[in-house]
């Protein structure tokens, strides 16, 4: 049986449902009962961490380990390579988001990283800061702009965040949509009175990215962070569910947002070319990852960094953790695709869906273009922003 199917089921049995943590922006339509009173012990938090990342890596396609796994976004990139480049990094204070930024950073880019608070952004500002000068490399075009993509009042006015930090006129050249969650276990609601797992992943970049073409140079990278968790929406995008409203299952959800993710990507790209605008989008899997993502499935934010900082506590937990760190890949190692495709010449082809460095192929409800179509804009009615390309 392979390991990856194997840590599942183990992780199955260990796993009891967890509380889940909202923040104040965002409303929880159920609840479900705790196994401790802080909603996950020790032993089921290791399990559901192994759980959560396979299942958000692999989307029950279990597939060994990539084969570039010992390249990592850092050493894609060498010095002084994107002097004078601009990159906005959605979710930048943790995972994939910061190694990203340490790379882009590495190479001179300007980067601007996006947090929910002043505290988690300047935390990864000094992390990025610290990586640096460790390298002997010297950069400090760095920045922090506040993003909550659970408030879509707040996705509108980044661009005059935007703005007001970098200056008047500045452009461009990588968008990295990164940020997101993962099964949530119940639907929460956002001020927006969207399903939270479909404005996080979805709309919220959307209209971000809607309302920042201004800001983009023609020839603009837009690279959308998914999943082989689209999988899991194997009937398609239902687009009568976006919202959760009829059916709601955590992992569901998440599929649905990352297909979501792919068409929207493959849309644009249609657009683009279609206003011969010269702008590549892409999307792509990072692998299965030891990230922070599954923080939502095991009691919030809270519980889990309290989980982290405490560590392993007895030999199960101690297995666990050294399985984690065999089986599954490093943040460094997980953002190596999402930084070749914003820091290298070599990935040419527009529109397409990436994984391990390469082009890969998609099923066909993965590259419905009616549905694609659809999807836009829907989107655009749910968020408020019409999305145009013309005048970029």
């Amino acid at each position: 049986m392979n390991l990856f199917l194997k840590l599942f089921l183990v992780s199955l049995s260990l796993t009891q449902p967890c509380e889940a943590w909202a923040p104040s922006s965002v409303e929880s339509s159920s609840a479900s009962s705790a196994g401790t009173k802080d909603g996950l012990s020790r032993r089921n938090f290791m399990a559901t961490s192994v759980a959560g990342a396979v299942l958000a890596g692999t989307s029950l396609t279990v597939q060994p380990a990539p084969a570039a796994a010992a390249t990592t976004g850092l050493d894609l990139v060498q010095p002084n390579t994107l002097n004078g480049k601009v990159v906005v990094i959605t979710g930048a204070s943790t995972g994939l988001g910061l190694e990203s930024a340490k790379a882009l950073a590495k190479g001179g880019a300007t980067v601007v990283l996006t947090a929910r608070s002043e505290k988690k952004g300047a935390t990864a500002t000094d992390v990025v800061k610290q990586y640096l000068q460790a390298e002997g490399v010297q950069n400090d075009k760095l920045y922090t702009v506040l993003l909550d993509l659970d408030d879509l009042a707040n996705v509108k006015s980044f661009p005059a965040r935007f703005e007001k930090t970098l200056g008047e006129g500045t452009k461009i050249d990588v968008l990295m949509n990164n940020a997101g969650v993962m099964a949530i276990p119940d639907r929460q609601i956002t001020k927006d009175g969207y399903e939270r797992t479909f404005q996080s992943n979805h709309l919220g970049h959307f209209a971000l990215t809607a309302k920042l073409t201004p800001y983009l140079k023609s020839d603009a990278r837009i690279i959308n962070v998914s999943s082989l968790a689209y999988q899991m929406a194997g009937k398609g995008l239902d687009l009568d569910n976006l919202n959760g409203e009829k059916e709601y299952s955590q992992w569901g959800s998440y599929g649905q947002s990352k297909l979501e993710n792919i068409l929207f990507t493959q849309e644009l790209q249609r657009r683009a070319d279609a206003e011969g605008i010269p702008l590549t989008a892409t999307s792509l899997h990072p692998g299965a990852v030891n990230t922070d993502l599954a923080r939502n499935m095991m009691g919030g934010e809270k519980v889990w960094y309290e989980k982290k900082e405490r560590g392993p506590t007895n030999a199960m937990e101690n297995i666990l953790q050294a399985t984690i760190n065999k089986t599954l890949l490093t943040p460094e190692q997980g953002a190596a695709t999402q930084v070749y495709l914003a820091a290298t010449n070599d990935a040419e082809e527009k529109g397409k869906f990436y994984s391990d460095l390469k082009p890969q192929k998609l099923p066909a409800f993965a590259t419905d273009e009616q549905m694609a179509k659809a999807l836009w804009e829907q989107s655009e009615q749910l968020s408020g922003v019409k999305f145009s390309l013309k005048g970029n």
